[in-house]
């Protein structure tokens, strides 16, 4: 390349490295996620008889590892995996881990009141969890495929039980919301941990 040729190539690299520059400034990162996402924990006080227990969740899946959340220039939020590439979907398969314990109080705010007519051990090892996924205004449940206690056996009393609850969520827009539901042995729902990755 002759010396006019370079002259005319510089402002035209100048140009496009200040444009990627300027596009660096306009959005900036707000989280970043690894593998494990916590989702919450909710305490709970079991009528008749007053003891407390409470609900600890988290979402686990090796493709959260690398995902960012990132705001653009126009306070749009968007998520994103590796080299900023857009991620337009949830991972097909999302496992769940879940502590129900009455061994010690983690929380601080006030309880909620459940009243069951169970024993403390026998509700926290009988559990039952769905997924309710939401598009705009319509909503659908998703049933666990696999719903495993770690630790201590089922059969040996313990005031504490520790779930893995694997889930088949197939293609769901990151847009839609993802929302794991707690159910009692009777079927009412103690609670609901939201996956929000946007």
């Amino acid at each position: 390349m002759n010396e006019s040729g370079k002259r005319r190539c510089v402002p035209v690299l100048l140009f496009l490295l200040v444009a990627a520059l300027s596009a660096q400034a306009q959005t900036s990162r707000i989280f970043a996620y690894n593998g494990r996402i916590p989702l919450g924990i909710e305490s709970f006080r079991l009528q008749p008889g007053g003891r407390e227990f409470y609900l600890m969740a988290s979402a686990e899946n090796p493709a959260f590892d690398g995902l960012s959340r990132v705001t653009d220039h126009g306070g749009h939020d968007h998520l994103v995996g590796g080299a900023n590439k857009p991620v337009l979907f949830y991972p097909t398969r999302v496992k769940f881990r879940l502590t129900a314990s009455a061994r010690e109080k983690l929380v601080e705010d006030r309880p909620f009141d459940t009243h069951q007519k169970i024993e403390m051990g026998d509700l926290l090892k009988q559990l039952r969890f769905r997924v309710k996924v939401f598009h705009a205004l319509e909503y659908r449940y998703i049933k666990p495929t696999a719903v495993e206690v770690v630790g201590v056996p089922s059969d040996l009393p313990y005031d504490e039980r520790i779930y893995q609850i694997q889930f088949e969520l197939g293609a769901i827009p990151i847009e839609d919301r993802v929302v794991m539901e707690v159910l009692s042995p009777s079927g009412e729902r103690l609670c609901k941990f939201h996956l929000d990755l946007l």
